[in-house]
């Protein structure tokens, strides 16, 4: 009778256990919400992303499209984050430096440096603290920013008085190479190239290829420095209504991005580079002492520059970085 009882007690305590298991794992549909439009490369792993999210939470979180931003401005996505009123975002981190200054300096570092170091897990605090956020990943490692001008150039010190279009993350290497700045969006690069208004442009390669600029680039400068800062977030307010298993997915599904975007990157440097040169562009690739002292430089310059947001997270995230 004993037994009986032991093992009636044991079902009903799985029983018990299982239905718990169940009622905590409720399903959830997270809605992306990006600083780039659906149709961007930026998104070439969604779908696999989707899919290990759905698998690996047991069916029972679902990621679908929100919207980019024709819904809320790049400029604007920071304060929707505070505010709680944005999901799973996909955004460059230094886009969120009104709301947390340090995250100036997060494409000076290294995304897998940083999976090792504990920068990650100094990432995440900061997103925490400050923006009500969470961190699960760099989404384009590989991705890193180069100089091109419509002038034919043998030297980066020939960049100097050029008018160059560029972001706050290219502003301390252009300036201290004697450069202008400007501000301006992509679809506006090809006329004020056309019409002189800029000399030149920074960004990653695709840029360049994605607006079609290599009839108009003459010299491009190689290696490329930085890595793209764009990640992907989850506000606090979604973050905390999931279980274990279903934060775990979405971590791993995330780590599975961040891994396959280098892959992804490097070949399409390589195809672009390509496309590029087909289209008339030459690649000013620095070598030996040239090189390194052009890589220490832009590297040195631009934690100056994070170090005016905030000096303490600057110091930090250089110490992670080991640059």
């Amino acid at each position: 009778m004993l037994k009986k009882i032991f093992t009636i007690g044991l079902v009903l305590t799985l029983a018990l256990a299982l239905t718990a298991s169940v009622a905590q794992s409720a399903p959830i549909t997270i809605k992306i919400q990006s600083a780039f439009a659906e149709s961007s490369d930026h998104f070439f792993y969604l779908p696999q992303f989707t899919k290990d999210v759905h698998d690996r939470s047991n069916g029972t979180v679902t990621i679908a499209w929100g919207a980019g931003p024709e819904a809320i401005p790049s400029s604007e996505l920071a304060e929707a984050m505070a505010n709680g009123i944005v999901e799973l975002v996909y955004v460059p981190l230094s886009f969120l430096s009104t709301h947390v200054p340090g995250v100036a300096g997060c494409n000076l570092t290294n995304p897998d440096v940083m999976r090792v170091s504990g920068g990650v897990e100094y990432f995440d605090s900061l997103l925490n603290e400050k923006l009500g956020s969470r961190f699960l990943a760099r989404t384009q490692n590989g991705s890193s920013f180069v100089i091109g001008t419509a002038n034919k150039i043998g030297s980066v010190s020939e960049l100097k008085n050029m008018i160059l279009r560029g972001t706050v993350s290219n502003r301390p290497l252009i300036i201290s190479v004697g450069g202008e700045m400007v501000t301006m969006g992509w679809a506006d690069v090809y006329q004020g190239l056309e019409r002189n208004v800029v000399q030149g442009a920074a960004g990653t390669i695709r840029d360049f290829v994605d607006n079609s600029l290599g009839a108009l680039i003459k010299t491009m400068i190689l290696p490329g420095v930085f890595t793209s800062d764009s990640s992907l977030l989850i506000t606090n307010g979604v973050w905390n209504k999931l279980d274990d298993v279903q934060k775990e997915a979405l971590k791993s599904a995330a780590i599975g991005w961040e891994k396959a975007s280098l892959q992804y990157n490097t070949e399409k440097t390589k195809e672009c580079i390509a496309i590029l040169e087909a289209a008339g562009t030459v690649m000013l690739e620095l070598t030996g002492a040239e090189r390194d002292e052009f890589i220490r430089h832009a590297y040195n310059v631009a934690w100056e520059e994070a170090a005016k947001f905030d000096a303490e997270v600057a110091v930090k995230l250089r110490g992670f970085a080991g640059n």
